[in-house]
């Protein structure tokens, strides 16, 4: 039941039909078919979703065996994708409060979306040694900016790169991923 979407909506759905002893066969009615039944339950969701007298039911009101709840929320989602989500997004958090990721910016400027994305879509990139992908390794360096440019290389090892150096192929700017790319 809790791997259904929408499972709380359709618990409350099967109480109610059960209460009432209501039969219900649901009938798949294709989109933009014109059939007058459905449009007038589009017309309903529209008019309901609109209505401004309309609240959320408290998790107590709702009619399931079971409600999960996040932060005071009931948990309506598929709970194994929900608790991968929130490891997921704890880990990014994890990495986004490193040391080294203090000067950049706010937790909240970070697309975490994105980043995710980035960092977990890999499989088109794989490398025929060992299965690994090296374009995977190249998305974690740049995320956590450690793709060796010339100025990476001033700013960790300035002893050894002088730190008047400029890129190499055009010795006007300095060697910055920025710079790279434009």
């Amino acid at each position: 039941m809790l791997n259904e979407p929408n499972h709380l909506l359709w618990s409350s759905i099967r109480t109610i039909m059960l209460q009432k002893n209501l039969d219900v066969t649901l009938i798949k009615v294709p989109a933009h078919a014109d059939d007058p039944l459905n449009n007038h339950v589009d017309a309903l969701a529209k008019a309901a979703h609109t209505d401004s007298h309309l609240s959320s039911q408290p998790s107590s009101e709702l009619l399931a065996p079971c409600i999960l709840q996040f932060n005071c929320l009931p948990v309506d989602m598929n709970i194994r994708k929900f608790i991968r989500n929130i490891f997921d997004a704890k880990s990014l958090l994890t990495l986004a409060l490193l040391p080294r990721f203090n000067s950049y910016s706010l937790t909240s400027d970070i697309d975490w979306a994105c980043t995710k994305f980035c960092l977990n879509n890999n499989k088109q990139f794989v490398s025929h040694r060992n299965g690994h992908s090296e374009f995977c390794s190249f998305r974690i360096k740049l995320a956590l900016d450690m793709l060796l440019t010339l100025t990476t290389l001033q700013r960790r090892k300035p002893h050894l790169y002088n730190l008047s150096w400029l890129c190499p192929q055009c010795n006007s700017s300095p060697e910055t991923l920025d710079h790279l790319w434009t």
